[in-house]
């Protein structure tokens, strides 16, 4: 196991809800979108990098998360996205979209509504949520 730290951008930007088997699992602060971040606890860069097994394990927390935003948040479409030219550290972008979010039908990043932040309430009840619909939470 290396010694993982986040990039400084993903810390400021994102609430740090937790982590799944090497997962670290973030909740970016721009409250107008359902924008998950999961990043790997690995020094790989590329999706291609991963250790399969690292990488079997995303590809189970992004469906399952993709699935609950669906249904928890009546998301129009969820976004999945790993694209990393600002960030290098790896990390995939789990996004739950509305018809009527301010960015639609473009991307989210870069385009932050100032000042339209998560409650703390819900920053801990999007955690729970997130963290319980994770495969073998015990849920």
């Amino acid at each position: 196991m290396i010694e993982f730290t986040l990039h400084p951008t993903l810390a400021t930007d994102c609430h740090v809800l937790g982590s799944w088997r090497d997962i670290r699992l973030l909740l970016h602060r721009d409250a107008q979108v359902r924008w998950l971040i999961l990043v790997p606890e690995t020094s790989a860069g590329d999706w291609h990098e991963l250790p399969g097994g690292l990488r079997d394990r995303l590809v189970a927390a992004s469906s399952a998360l993709s699935a609950m935003l669906r249904s928890d948040f009546a998301c129009d479409k969820v976004n999945v996205a790993a694209i990393g030219n600002l960030v290098p550290q790896f990390h995939f972008h789990v996004i739950g979209r509305w018809r009527t979010d301010p960015y639609w039908p473009g991307v989210v990043w870069g385009r932050v509504v100032p000042g339209c932040v998560y409650e703390d309430g819900e920053v801990r009840r999007v955690k729970a949520r997130a963290l319980e619909c994770l495969p073998g939470s015990g849920a």
